[in-house]
């Protein structure tokens, strides 16, 4: 057992170099996700990432599309950007879709960590305000 396995007793976490207690755990999901608004998809996969993360407090799973199976068309990319002990920075996109235009509810790592690369050409959602959902196979 690795040193930081013995602090978080989680397999394969990826951790904050400079704070060991955050960390997050990237699965592939085994379903096919979609991400829909009012009804309308706006993404759908079989190769979706599940970001489970743990800092101050314990946040609800972020899903990754990757960018191929995202209608890039709807988004447009806004001035707002946030960091990522464990990402890298953060860009965010508008999204107009569905009759709908809803504002920062997307974003990217663009140049992820080296640690977090495998979220690179992937699409977040706000959860909040897109349905996302695993589909049974």
């Amino acid at each position: 057992m690795s040193e930081t396995e013995q602090i978080t007793m989680v397999k394969e976490a990826i951790h904050n170099p400079d704070e060991l207690r955050h960390f997050m755990r990237v699965k592939n999901v085994d379903k096919t996700v979609s991400a829909s608004i009012n009804g309308q998809e706006i993404a759908r996969s079989n190769y979706v990432l599940k970001v489970q993360e743990a800092g101050h407090d314990l946040y609800d799973p972020v899903y990754y599309f990757p960018k191929k199976d995202v209608q890039m068309e709807a988004l447009v990319r806004t001035e707002k950007s946030t960091h990522c002990p464990l990402k890298g920075d953060t860009e965010y996109f508008d999204i107009n879709f569905a009759d709908t235009t809803l504002e920062n509810s997307a974003w990217h790592y663009s140049q992820p960590y080296n640690r977090s690369k495998m979220l690179q050409e992937h699409i977040g959602f706000d959860q909040s305000r897109i349905q996302i959902m695993e589909h049974i196979k």
